[in-house]
């Protein structure tokens, strides 16, 4: 009896350590941006995948209450892109939308960094 309560205080305390890391996830919902029309980017900032395995950062554009698209973006550990800057281009969310208020949803498994913005 002694020794199945130590075994399972062990397996319980091993799955805890793992925890954290497992379910470690990255969110973030923007603020309103009023758009003119035509094509909505993402971009003129940087997106850094700061997780130590390669993970995809999802990107939901909502016109108010209306999902607009989802797009993702794959990065390798540590990597990161400087959207819109140079010769990275910045990343087309939607094409010939009506001018309105926008809102973005990002969301990830791993540990981001994301400093890019939505602009037309």
């Amino acid at each position: 009896m002694k020794k199945s309560m130590i075994s399972i205080t062990l397996i319980i305390a091993i799955v805890l350590s793992f925890s954290t890391s497992v379910f470690a996830a990255f969110s973030h919902t923007s603020g309103n941006y009023n758009l003119a029309g035509g094509t909505i980017k993402f971009g003129q900032g940087i997106i850094s995948n700061g997780s130590n395995y390669s993970d995809t950062l999802t990107i939901k554009l909502y016109r108010g209450n209306t999902l607009v698209s989802i797009n993702t973006i794959s990065l390798n550990a540590k990597q990161w892109i400087y959207a819109g800057v140079g010769t990275t281009p910045n990343i087309v969310l939607a094409t010939n939308q009506p001018a309105g208020v926008y809102r973005y949803e990002l969301s990830a498994y791993g540990s981001w960094q994301v400093l890019a913005q939505i602009h037309n």
